[in-house]
């Protein structure tokens, strides 16, 4: 579903309609009920602020890897995302948001903990006001199934500016306990982009390495727009970061998109 998109004879409105937000309905793994996520996205040329499939297939795979078949092949990472005991998760080049949201929604229903981490959905300065928003509008999904409307704390998404050319930001350093795992989808349609995001990945990476923690995980949502983009691999094989295919869900025009899942250490 989504808000009315206006449209009318040129000349009809003053200002364009620059936001539009959709609405998507997750079955709750919990109880079979239905659960509604708004999505708020920009329709003007801004491509990182869009609601894009690997975005919605990544989620989609999460929502299955709570309670589905993605369970049995990657525990892993089912007990890294969704253990009760602290997590700090990052989302790099969020853009809405709607994968962190996914996540926070899910973990909101762990049996209760006295501090679950932090989930920390990260994009450039100028997608903090979008980012923000979508958190916000979300808010009632970041509760516990029958303890009224106070998120859960470490369960409720916050935003952060993550600048993949600049040094990691003092928030983010300063985490106690490093990162446990890190999500990205769409993160790969500007290859000039690659050289930074490599260098932020081995910073998060390093970040564990400081405080004698294993590295994090690392979970990819993926669309081939160009067979170039698959040079990402390649320079993540060089720091170390190794990925392996493990999914994938049906993307606008029957394309897959495909879900990896690796990090610096071997995944049981």
């Amino acid at each position: 579903m989504s808000m009315p998109i206006v449209f009318g004879p040129g000349g009809g409105f003053s200002q364009k309609q620059e936001q539009i937000e959709r609405m998507y309905r997750m079955i709750a793994p919990w109880d079979g009920g239905n659960l509604f996520m708004i999505i708020r996205e920009q329709t003007s040329f801004d491509l990182d602020k869009k609601i894009w499939d690997s975005g919605i297939a990544l989620s989609s795979w999460i929502l299955d890897l709570y309670a589905g078949s993605a369970a049995m092949s990657c525990p892993k990472a089912r007990t890294t995302l969704f253990s009760p005991d602290k997590r700090n998760i990052l989302e790099l080049g969020a853009g809405t948001g709607i994968v962190a949201l996914t996540i926070g929604t899910l973990r909101s229903t762990s049996e209760a903990q006295k501090y679950s981490g932090s989930i920390i959905t990260t994009d450039l300065a100028s997608a903090m006001p979008l980012l923000e928003h979508n958190i916000s509008a979300n808010a009632d999904l970041f509760a516990a199934p029958g303890s009224g409307s106070g998120a859960m704390y470490g369960c409720k998404p916050r935003a952060a500016v993550l600048d993949w050319e600049e040094d990691l930001p003092d928030d983010i350093r300063t985490l106690d306990g490093g990162i446990d795992a890190i999500v990205m989808a769409d993160v790969t349609y500007n290859t000039a982009s690659f050289p930074a995001l490599i260098k932020t990945l081995d910073s998060l990476r390093q970040l564990n390495v400081d405080q004698n923690i294993l590295p994090p995980i690392v979970v990819l949502g993926y669309k081939e727009r160009d067979p170039e983009e698959r040079s990402l691999w390649v320079a993540a094989h060089e720091i170390g970061l190794e990925l392996e295919r493990v999914g994938e869900r049906r993307g606008c025009g029957g394309q897959e998109v495909e879900v990896w899942l690796g990090g610096w250490a071997i995944l049981s």
